[in-house]
């Protein structure tokens, strides 16, 4: 449900991502391709190195040997964690409301199961006094402090301050 909502920062991500380990490939096998022993012989395996350094898998199969190479890949690095980390916080807004709105509904689906079965026992015993008003303010209270908790979850650890 949070992905569907969120295609278009998904589709953003990747699109950063591919554009991203095109560049550094190019540039990394145009500046190791000639160094001899050399991991990186051909442009797919350039492109392998990129991938797993921008998505900071890094397997250490495929290494640059210049000092060059070396300023290139900690760039293709620091790019590759700026990357995945922006969209993140989209996400998390995302999920955060999606979950609130299910909770919601809950708590309303509860709320009418509940006012369902107080109206039958009331049509069935005439003589019970029952407020409908206490009962609505529960609700209501319940709906308030669910409110509350999903402010506090997504709320920072330091608190309203920004830095």
């Amino acid at each position: 449900m949070t992905i569907a909502q969120c295609y278009e920062e998904v589709g953003l991500l990747l699109l950063f991502l591919s554009v991203g380990i095109s560049i550094f490939s190019a540039l990394e096998y145009s500046i190791e391709h000639n160094v001899p022993d050399t991991s990186f012989t051909s442009v797919p395996s350039a492109w392998w190195w990129a991938t797993t350094s921008m998505t900071t898998v890094g397997y250490g199969d495929i290494r640059p040997d210049t000092t060059f190479g070396k300023i290139i890949a900690f760039l293709c690095i620091l790019s590759g964690i700026l990357v995945l980390a922006l969209p993140i916080a989209i996400i998390n807004d995302r999920f955060a409301a999606c979950y609130f709105t299910l909770k919601m509904k809950e708590a309303a689906l509860r709320q009418r199961e509940a006012l369902k079965k107080l109206m039958t026992n009331i049509s069935t015993e005439s003589d019970i006094n029952v407020n409908l008003r206490d009962i609505y303010a529960r609700s209501v209270m319940e709906m308030l402090r669910l409110k509350t908790r999903e402010r506090a979850s997504t709320r920072s650890s330091g608190g309203d301050d920004f830095w």
